[in-house]
């Protein structure tokens, strides 16, 4: 291919398409929240911690439980067990939802045995594992589920692990064996943070409980907040502190009592499933396990709600909660001072139309500032994309709610977002394009993009100086800033131990693209790194600041074995709109007006907030950073001066994210060191 015929060819998409990457991409709120989910027992922070000192081990553990007392208002417990020559103490806050009696309390003991558990989750088929485990001689006290992970437990040890469907993260003392075991849900709904100790090792829901021990050195790590400035959000296994780090997904840890002074190595027990050919009716079966799921999701002792926007993936868990429940309330954000942003008029008619209640929750500007310090305080991680899940839980827990249903998972299952359709086109174009020296493809973009924002004309450079590479492509298409603002800002790739993506290696090699199915690898990498790495995460602590327990029907495990497994030719067929199959599936519940509109999200809009009640704030976060050593001062003023001339460009995003982590920073009072 000549130059001249590449350049005809060349995709007038790409010129849009970065654009508004970051926006779509990291918007705060391009989301409908996760968090805390729990049947008949609790949802809950957790501790767990082993050192060869006991009185270590108790203090500790109080520390971590008086650091988290929003994630579990109504009872708090913890026992230490001897462990080899060290002590091994579990610790855990409770948020009672259905069995709100003292027979929930944990750590929860097995009588015949001995073993402990400390649970912090919810597991969706409890009752047929407590049939299998009644039917095997085990006798039950309560009626909850954790109670049956406990005898699941003590019968299989960590096969139990892949049985289980649900969101958890436990810690469980086997002492028969005296041997512990951690775990974590297949994709990450629930945290879980670990961190090496003199001779053990210690762990909590949040990093914060952690540092709250004072075992643990709170060393900033720049590969940690580099994560954060390039994606948004910091990306795992890192957290902003070099010592802490986050217990994979998917995965469990053994620990022996004769070897608590060596690293645990994960096991993975379970993958977002290869893809495969499926028989029968795919539209029906889709329909099937996502009412199975949301059925379960309703059960509840305590007031329950519905996140609804004017959405597809919202509505269709309104309308099919409205099929099992009628005591269901729905909720939508609106922006009084923002109308253009607002959901509210297609939301309330949805509401109408499936017999539901609806309650609007107003925001406006006025908010703002006392909510972002209200936010930051509690934010346990820095992320620019959580305070819109602060925000909403707040609202709605004030109305009496304590259980809230979100519609989140069906952009990243069913290919909802524009990546599905623009990544493929890019990287088909791209490989033809070899024949064009990189520096030239570059020159031919630079001119192209002359009247284009300053942030999108150099991610389009770099882009098209790259090979096609799904993983590449797709990292381009979520990343905040481009490698030369990076770069201007002090940070580099290879000498964080980064690749070239600004990935960690050994997550990244795990991403490996299928060349054969481009929509289920994107579909991968948006479940694994953009709902993983920042969604759940954010739900979760925005969530449980307010002590609101979110359920995310489309994320449940029997929805992500049947539709991780679909082909992308059935997920999202060429030439069909977006979330074709779930479309499909729902035809019914869906009416014209909300399936003709442009792709929304759940956003505030904090670019013109940043210009007005929070200008102050986030320029003491930028003075912060740029006094801290970490960053190079240069290039956080550029970001902060061409967000001033460019504020309605993609640039707001990565003036938000700068601003957010020294305002994170500055409100823990942490210097430079790294």
């Amino acid at each position: 291919m000549q130059f001249r015929d590449w350049l005809v060819c060349f995709p007038a998409g790409m010129l849009h398409f970065f654009a508004e990457s970051s926006s779509e991409a990291t918007a705060p709120g391009a989301t409908f929240l996760p968090a805390e989910c729990d049947f008949h027992d609790l949802m809950c922070g957790i501790s767990f911690i082993i050192t060869p000192n006991r009185n270590t081990a108790v203090a500790a553990t109080d520390r971590m439980l008086a650091a988290m007392p929003h994630r579990g208002p109504d009872d708090v417990g913890s026992a230490v067990v001897q462990f080899g020559a060290s002590s091994l103490a579990l610790g855990q806050r409770r948020l009672a939802i259905i069995d709100l009696s003292a027979a929930g309390h944990q750590p929860m003991v097995h009588a015949e045995t001995g073993s402990q558990l400390t649970f912090n989750g919810e597991i969706y088929n409890f009752r047929s594992l407590r049939v299998e485990l009644e039917q095997l001689g085990h006798r039950f006290v309560g009626t909850g589920d954790s109670e049956v992970l406990l005898h699941a437990l003590v019968q299989w040890g960590v096969n139990a692990i892949p049985k289980l469907q649900g969101m958890f993260a436990f810690a469980y003392f086997d002492a028969r064996t005296h041997r512990a075991i951690v775990a974590r849900d297949s994709i990450g709904i629930k945290p879980f943070y670990w961190a090496r100790i003199p001779g053990g090792v210690v762990m909590a829901s949040e990093v914060r409980a952690i540092l709250a021990t004072g075992l643990v050195d709170d060393v900033i790590d720049r590969a940690g907040i580099t994560g954060m400035l390039a994606f948004g959000a910091v990306q795992h296994p890192a957290t902003v502190f070099k010592n802490i780090r986050s217990l994979p997904p998917g995965s469990y840890w053994e620990i022996s009592a004769d070897a608590t002074d060596r690293d645990p190595v994960p096991v993975k027990y379970w993958n977002y499933p290869p893809p495969r050919q499926f028989d029968g009716d795919v539209t029906a079966g889709v329909r099937d396990v996502i009412e199975e799921s949301v059925r379960d999701h309703l059960i509840s002792d305590v007031p329950l709600g519905v996140f609804l926007s004017s959405g597809i993936d919202s509505t269709i868990i309104a309308g099919v909660a409205r099929k099992f429940a009628d005591n269901v309330r729905c909720f939508t954000v609106g922006f009084s001072d923002n109308p253009d942003m607002s959901e509210m008029a297609l939301a309330a008619e949805t509401a109408k139309v499936f017999g539901l209640p609806h309650v609007p929750v107003e925001i406006t500007a006025v908010d703002a500032e006392e909510s972002t310090r209200r936010w930051l305080a509690d934010s346990d991680v820095p992320t620019m994309d959580g305070m819109n899940v602060y925000v909403i839980s707040r609202a709605i827990k004030a109305c009496g709610i304590t259980v809230a249903l979100s519609g989140q998972g069906g952009d990243e299952l069913f290919g909802g977002y524009p990546s599905f359709a623009e990544l493929p086109r890019m990287a088909r174009w791209l490989r033809r394009a070899q024949v064009v020296p990189a520096s030239m493809r570059q020159m031919m973009v630079g001119a192209l993009t002359a009247n284009k924002p300053q942030s999108t004309r150099q991610k389009l450079r770099e882009v098209a100086g790259g090979d096609g590479n799904l993983l590449s492509l797709y990292a381009h298409r979520r990343r905040l800033m481009s490698n030369a603002q990076l770069a201007a800002l002090g940070l580099n790739s290879k000498e964080l131990g980064l690749t070239t993506d600004w990935l960690d290696p050994i997550e990244a090699a795990a991403l490996a693209p299928r060349e054969d199915d481009p929509i289920w690898t994107i579909s991968k990498l948006e479940t694994t790194l953009y709902l993983g790495n920042m969604l759940l995460r954010d739900s979760d602590v925005n969530g449980m600041a307010h002590s609101l327990e979110i359920r995310v029907p489309l994320l449940d495990q029997r929805v992500l074995d049947f539709v991780g497994a679909l082909p992308g030719s059935v997920r999202y067929p060429i030439g069909r709109a977006p979330k074709f199959l779930l479309r499909s599936a729902f035809a019914d519940l869906l009416r014209p007006a909300l399936t003709q509109q442009g792709k929304k999200g759940f956003t505030l809009p904090i670019k013109r907030w940043m210009l007005g009640p929070l200008r102050e704030r986030c320029e003491a976060g930028l003075n912060h950073l740029r006094s801290s050593g970490l960053l190079e001062p240069r290039g956080v003023e550029e970001v902060w001066q061409l967000f001033q001339r460019e504020s309605e460009s993609p640039i707001w995003s990565r003036a938000w994210a700068l601003s957010v982590l020294g305002m994170y920073l500055a409100a823990r009072n942490r210097p430079s060191a790294y």
